[in-house]
């Protein structure tokens, strides 16, 4: 029984835990992580300690010692080899599209959107723990002051809360709309750092990771994936930036 309760208060703080997280900015779950990973670690030392099998531990550790020096002179030398593949797997994780107004981020992993506001009533919030009540509101406040900002919301809208439209068109007007927020920034141009951050590639990022970036991201968004026309759009003209820059 007591073992029950025990297993019941850990699976309860790990819902919590895993609720807190994602509530968090990308760079403060990257710093969670970190901590949890050390947590884990002493929480570990200690029930090794605790439970007397710490000394086996340290006679495993101290055994090893002495090919330190060995794995080091190995794995310097096969760094450039590894290198690449380390390059790549450190890329293309998160994709990045900012506005005046809203940031949006993208996990290329799994094609999970979230999101930070920047100004007015709901700034500091993120965009995953809001309600679509608040997030309606929020797209008039973006529709008033900056279009980009609500087409960047409205495609996260259209991706995490589908039917909002038709749910919420009659009580909050033009926010409805299909149209309203898309398109207006199409004319502006994008900066390479712009197109950098959208495709998630580093400064000396090469032709073919600029194709695979843009190739792994569309087959997460695009529209007939449950992405929006807005994204896709995005992700072909930071892909075309580059290329036409390479």
């Amino acid at each position: 029984m007591a073992r029950l309760i025990v297993l019941l208060l850990l699976s309860g703080l790990v819902a919590y835990l895993f609720y807190r997280y994602r509530q968090l900015a990308v760079e403060k779950q990257k710093k969670a992580i970190r901590v949890l990973v050390l947590f884990a670690f002493f929480a570990v030392l200690f029930g090794l300690l605790f439970t007397g099998r710490l000394n086996w531990v340290i006679a495993v550790v101290g055994g090893l010692l002495p090919l330190l020096p060995r794995m080091g002179r190995f794995f310097i030398g096969a760094w450039p080899s590894i290198r690449p593949f380390f390059q790549r797997y450190q890329q293309n994780r998160q994709s990045s599209m900012h506005s005046r107004i809203v940031n949006l981020q993208i996990d290329m992993l799994s094609g999970v959107l979230q999101g930070e506001v920047l100004e007015g009533e709901f700034a500091g919030q993120k965009l995953q723990v809001m309600p679509v009540e608040q997030l309606v509101r929020l797209l008039a406040f973006c529709q008033q002051h900056d279009a980009q900002s609500a087409a960047l919301l409205m495609a996260y809208m259209d991706r995490e809360h589908t039917g909002w439209r038709k749910e919420k068109a009659d009580s909050y007007g033009h926010a409805g709309s299909e149209s309203a927020g898309y398109g207006p920034d199409s004319d502006t141009v994008m900066s390479q750092k712009q197109a950098r951050d959208i495709l998630g590639l580093s400064e000396d990022a090469g032709k073919k990771q600029i194709i695979k970036a843009h190739k792994h991201l569309m087959q997460k968004l695009h529209p007939d994936r449950g992405g929006s026309d807005y994204l896709a759009r995005q992700i072909n003209r930071a892909r075309d930036t580059l290329l036409k820059n390479d």
